[in-house]
């Protein structure tokens, strides 16, 4: 009880801030190489993870990776979102040979923006997809990192029918 409470007031397991059918929040980002990125225009998928080069974050990182092909058939962007700086990000990135982008986000604006916890720096691990029309499309909580991208890719595939 007393360690649920102690989340609690950190903020960790707080309710979501957006919902689906919300006007995304398109905040200005650069991914992990100092690119721009926006986040209008197409599906964009933001799958927020702990820490680069974990078990569970390695695990869902390859997976999109394996299904990047895919996705961009579907005309969807993937992003990794971490509070690790960029330098990390690039290292877990071109070590693991991953497709797709990061975007570091040591400030915790997007997840804040996103309505992804955060605890000592370790964000939840919560998957946002952004519509074509700037809308939250689907909001995914505390996913599983073993199945998350392939989820998140089924229900484009059904969208996209």
């Amino acid at each position: 009880m007393r360690a649920t409470a102690f989340l609690l007031c950190l903020g960790f397991l707080r309710a979501a801030a957006l919902s689906p059918g919300d006007k995304a929040p398109l905040l200005e980002a650069q991914d992990s190489y100092g690119r721009p990125v926006d986040l209008r225009g197409s599906y964009v998928v933001l799958w927020f993870y702990p820490k680069a080069k974990s078990p569970g974050c390695t695990a869902q990182a390859k997976r999109y990776s394996e299904l990047y092909p895919e996705f961009q058939r579907l005309g969807a962007r993937v992003y990794g979102v971490s509070h690790d700086p960029a330098a990390e990000q690039c290292d877990f990135v071109e070590k693991l040979s991953l497709r797709g982008s990061m975007i570091p986000d040591p400030d915790g604006r997007l997840a804040r923006a996103y309505g992804v916890p955060s605890l000592f720096g370790f964000y939840r691990r919560d998957t946002v997809l952004l519509n074509p029309e700037g809308r939250v499309e689907r909001i995914w909580r505390n996913v599983n990192p073993f199945k998350d991208a392939d989820t998140v890719l089924a229900y484009l595939k059904e969208r996209n029918r």
